[in-house]
Formats: structure tokens, C-alpha cells, sequence
């Protein structure tokens, strides 16, 4: 059980206007949005609402039953050699994760056109633990797409502060 402290130190940071860094808040009319462009069952989709999630917010396919709209252009992951070793084989990649998109109101209307987004890392592979390094490639992405995907709804709730004034 919880000493009393601790809920009073809880209690006065909610109170404060404390939120965890990186959440996103957003209007309690605009918690629902509507994801176009890629299935809801998507990577990036399950990331986007994972943040969401954080907020009571949710995704949805449908425009009507949504305060705003994301709609995904494109999303593209690469791989590219960046160094290799005395004997040429490769050691280091840069990882990259690109996502294209605009956020609209539900009845069509363009509230930030196409942009891009760019999420980077470099990552080393010295071909001694294959197996490990095919798994932290793995969750380099797993994070690089989360970053895009925190990213993206930063920029969502900056469009919709900005529509309101």
C-alpha cells in the first residue's frame, strides 16, 4: 500500500499541470482520429496509437468519427552501407525510416500539407554476433518508428493549437 507521502506527492503533480515527457495532449473534441493512407493493423499504426493510448485518444478508418486526419502518403524503411572492414564487408549502416503525410479536418480541408519526416541511426555490425545484431536492428527500428510516430503527433497537436486561435 502506498504511504501517504507518496499519494500526496502524486496528487500535487497532476495538479501542477505535470505530464510525462514526450505525451501529447490534445483537445478532448479532437482524441479521435482518423488514420488514411495504411491499415490500422500497420506497425506505425499500433505505434500511433500506442501514444494515443496515453491520452484516451484512438484511431480510427472513418473521417466522420474523428476531430482530425492524418493521411499517410508514403512510409519507406532503408538500409545503407556506411563503412566497411579490411575486407569489405560491411560494417556499419545507417538505418533510415521516412514517413510523407498531411493532417486534414474530417471534412477535407488541409490544415498542414504534405511533409516529410526522417528518423536516422547509424548502426554497427561487426559480423561476431549475427544472430543478436539481426534482433537489435530490429529494435533499433521498433524505436526509430516510434520516435516518427511521437514526432508526427507533436506536430498534430501544434496544427490544432494553431487552428484554434
Amino acid at each position: 500500500m502506498p504511504s501517504i507521502p507518496i499519494l500526496i506527492l502524486l496528487l500535487s503533480l497532476s495538479g501542477c499541470g505535470f505530464h510525462l515527457r514526450g505525451a501529447v495532449e490534445l483537445p478532448p473534441d479532437k482524441k479521435v482520429i482518423a488514420l488514411q493512407g495504411i491499415d490500422l493493423n500497420r506497425p506505425f499504426a499500433r505505434d500511433l496509437q500506442l501514444f494515443l493510448d496515453l491520452v484516451e485518444g484512438r484511431l480510427v478508418s472513418n473521417p466522420r468519427n474523428a476531430g482530425s486526419v492524418i493521411v499517410i502518403h508514403d512510409i519507406r524503411e532503408g538500409r545503407r552501407v556506411v563503412s566497411l572492414d579490411q575486407n569489405g564487408k560491411a560494417i556499419e549502416f545507417e538505418l533510415t525510416f521516412r514517413v510523407q503525410y498531411d493532417i486534414r479536418t474530417p471534412e477535407g480541408e488541409i490544415l498542414s500539407p504534405l511533409r516529410t519526416l526522417n528518423v536516422r541511426r547509424i548502426y554497427l555490425n561487426t559480423q561476431l554476433q549475427v544472430i543478436g545484431k539481426s534482433e537489435e536492428a530490429s529494435v533499433i527500428r521498433r524505436e526509430m518508428r516510434r520516435e516518427a510516430a511521437r514526432t508526427l503527433l507533436r506536430h498534430l497537436q501544434k496544427v490544432l493549437r494553431r487552428d484554434e486561435n
